[in-house]
Formats: structure tokens, C-alpha cells, sequence
């Protein structure tokens, strides 16, 4: 029968290890644990923000979208809608259609066509609110919906 491991006992020896030889997914991890002070971990920001910062650089999408949104939230770190905003669309461009969706809505008033094209990517991927937000800009200017098909 298996030992029984008590919600005190924390080893993450391995996730550490794993994260300071580069696995984006293990750098992901221990980030979250750090913003959260849990498993062990005590709550430091600034490491989470390397860490996650590494994943991201490394192609981890979701850390480079969890990036975008602790600066725009600023909740545990100072806002920098910069920032949030270089994140964000480092997330888009790997794929994540959360953050497509997002910069979408983002550019929706300054920019219709650029958020025409970010919504449609996320459509693409299957974002379902992505679908509403670009019908309704395509019905007040089709033009900028004339996307090619792939």
C-alpha cells in the first residue's frame, strides 16, 4: 500500500531541478507555485516573473499569457499595460486563443481591422466568444473581413 502524503510534506526537488535546466513546463509550474506560496514554496513574485518569463522566451504559450495578465491586472505587480500588451501578443502569436481573443477586444476600438484579424485567428482556433465580436465588426465594415481562405 502506498505512503500516504500529508498536505505539508512537499517535495518539488525534481520541478526545481527541471526548471533551472530549462523545461518550459516545469518553469510554468514552480512560477504558479511561487505566486500562490504553495507547495512548499514561499510567495515571491519577482522569481514567478523570471520564471515565467523563461517559459515564455522558451515558446510556452500560457506563460507568456498568465505574463500578459498579471501586468494588466496588477494585482501582484505594478500594471504595465505595455508590457501586458508585448505578452500578449507573444501569446497570440504562439497560438493561444485566449490571448487572441483578448487582443482582439484590445484593438477593437483603435484599431478594427488589426482586432478583425486577431478575432479571426482565434475563431480559427475556436474561440466561441471570438465569433460574435468579429461578426460584429465585420457587419458594420466588411472590408475588413475579407480574409483569405487557408
Amino acid at each position: 500500500m502506498p505512503a500516504v502524503v500529508s498536505a505539508t510534506q512537499f517535495d518539488n526537488t525534481h520541478l526545481i531541478t527541471d526548471a533551472n535546466n530549462g523545461d518550459p513546463q516545469a518553469q510554468y509550474t514552480l512560477a504558479h507555485l511561487y505566486l500562490k506560496g504553495k507547495g512548499g514554496i514561499e510567495f515571491d513574485v519577482e522569481e514567478a516573473v523570471k520564471l515565467l518569463e523563461r517559459a515564455a522566451d522558451s515558446g510556452h504559450e500560457e506563460a507568456a499569457f498568465d505574463l500578459a495578465f498579471l501586468y494588466l491586472n496588477g494585482t501582484k505587480l505594478t500594471k504595465d499595460r505595455v508590457k501586458a500588451l508585448r505578452w500578449l501578443t507573444r501569446s497570440a502569436e504562439m497560438g493561444q486563443m485566449d490571448a487572441q481573443y483578448f487582443l482582439g477586444l484590445a484593438y477593437k476600438k483603435s484599431d478594427p481591422e488589426k482586432a478583425a484579424a486577431w478575432l479571426k485567428m482565434a475563431t480559427d482556433s475556436g474561440h466561441l466568444e471570438a465569433v460574435s465580436e468579429l461578426d460584429q465588426i465585420c457587419k458594420k465594415t466588411p472590408q475588413w473581413c475579407r480574409f483569405t481562405a487557408n
